[in-house]
């Protein structure tokens, strides 16, 4: 398989984010948990939209950095609407093997976005700066 076609893989789950379609990731093992997740991340911002920033690969193995922007309308973590924008950098890894996303690894700045929307308080500043 092709770099460009594990890419495109890989970007199924950003697809699914802008399209609010989980059945893109069915056929797709690896996203058992992330269909598990979106659904909630829908609620609470019915207008998220994911960029994808960057990507690598490394054989089997597709690196994906993304930006995920919305606004918190909707009910997320217990914490009720704030309208509040919010932008969070994403990073997953997916392993694909025979055209399937068999492992799914993701991380996101949810530190930044929960600041963003008052469930938790902000970073200090850099007192260097």
């Amino acid at each position: 398989m092709q770099d460009d076609a594990r890419k495109a893989l890989a970007c199924l789950a950003s697809e699914a984010i802008n399209t609010k379609d989980l059945t893109l990731l069915d056929a797709h093992p690896g996203f058992w948990e992330t269909r598990q997740v979106f659904p909630y991340l829908f609620i609470g911002f019915p207008d998220i939209q994911d960029t994808v920033e960057q990507q690598t690969c490394d054989g089997e193995w597709v690196t994906t950095r993304t930006t995920m922007r919305g606004t918190h309308t909707g009910p997320f973590m217990g914490l009720a609407a704030s309208g509040k924008a919010v932008t969070m950098m994403t990073i997953s890894l997916d392993q694909i093997i025979d055209g399937k996303v068999v492992e799914h690894f993701g991380m996101a700045d949810w530190a930044s976005a929960l600041s963003m929307i008052g469930l938790i308080p902000p970073a200090p500043s850099d007192p260097k700066k």
